[in-house]
């Protein structure tokens, strides 16, 4: 019994202070050896993960602006106005719809831009024929005739961001996508100037 109990204190003893010890220096060298090729792998792994959420985000916030302009703010319709059909009664009149205004026109076509630049990168890849097309579709944007009451500026401001939209047909299928999206944040930052006169114009003439 007491040798039984000998040996068995003398294996534990030799597993603990001798298998033990040597193992994790065994462990430690080939960490040691391997460890170029073991950071490398863990920084595949890091960089797979964050370009996946990255890609999530971005289609996420895509889906988001796709949502068009003329549904968050619908055109305005004609409006009929009923009256009754007695002996000499005139027919229902049908008012026209109300052009909308200048401020309206340029929000809408901002909304157009940041739908479009949603869904197109910023690099130096070629357009394909989905954002070929809408570029095609902003360049034709009905902007209109600027306000009657527009100053001269005003005018010369409304006719370079016609100009600038006239230049965006030309696009074509050479060209890339960072060229292209360079223009219409030109052409969005001319429509926001335009629409920060509106409100200077209107309390001018209330004046």
């Amino acid at each position: 019994m007491t040798v039984s109990a000998t040996m068995s204190a003398s294996g534990l003893e030799f597993i603990l202070f001798t298998v033990f010890p040597v193992a994790f220096r065994e462990l430690l060298r080939w960490l040691y050896e391997w460890q170029i090729l073991i950071c490398g792998v863990l920084a595949l792994v890091a960089a797979r993960v964050w370009g996946r959420s990255v890609i999530r985000a971005a289609r996420i916030t895509a889906r988001a602006k796709q949502q068009p302009a003329e549904i968050r703010r619908p055109a305005a319709e004609p409006v009929v106005v009923p009256t009754p059909l007695a002996a000499g009664a005139e027919p229902a009149v049908e008012i026209p719809a109300k052009t909308p205004d200048l401020a309206d026109r340029l929000f809408s076509l901002r909304e157009q831009i940041r739908n479009t630049l949603g869904r197109m990168p910023c690099t130096d890849e070629v357009l394909n024929a989905e954002r070929l097309s809408d570029c095609r579709a902003i360049a034709d944007f009905p902007l209109g005739e600027p306000p009657s009451a527009a100053g001269r500026a005003q005018v010369a401001r409304f006719e370079a961001l016609k100009s600038k939209l006239a230049a965006l047909r030309d696009v074509r299928d050479t060209d890339t996508c960072r060229n292209a999206w360079e223009a219409l944040v030109r052409i969005s930052m001319d429509a926001r100037d335009l629409m920060g006169e509106e409100p200077a114009k209107a309390a001018g003439h209330s004046a």
